[in-house]
């Protein structure tokens, strides 16, 4: 399965498990990104949410959107953020780059151990 359809059906099965629509969920998630309220926008962002769990896109939009997901009160009170973890298939920015600067300090620890052999 392709990155797309694995975070299109992540996504679908945390509305399901949540037990709201798309649409509702669509909802939620507009608030979460932008601050105003206005009907259209909102309209106008519901239909792309929901043709983006439809139809091929781009992966960055879809984790975008389980990040977002994962931010709702609804979520965070759910049994899926306590009991059984959700794998975002992303690492936050600065989580990798200190995972980055421990794997180059082992590395230049482990070469420098070399060179005293």
């Amino acid at each position: 399965m392709d990155k797309c359809k694995e975070l299109q059906n992540k996504i679908k099965i945390i509305i399901k498990e949540l037990g709201l629509t798309q649409i509702e969920m669509a909802k939620r998630v507009y608030c979460e990104r932008f601050e105003d309220d206005d009907p259209e926008e909102i309209r106008k962002f519901t239909e792309t949410f929901r043709q983006n769990l439809k139809r091929k896109a781009k992966p960055e939009l879809l984790e975008s959107y389980l990040a977002n997901i994962a931010n709702l009160r609804a979520f965070k009170n759910s049994e899926m953020a306590i009991s059984s973890p959700l794998d975002l298939g992303f690492i936050p920015v600065d989580i990798k780059r200190a995972l980055e600067g421990i794997s180059k300090k082992l590395i230049d620890d482990i070469e420098s151990e070399a060179n005293k052999l």
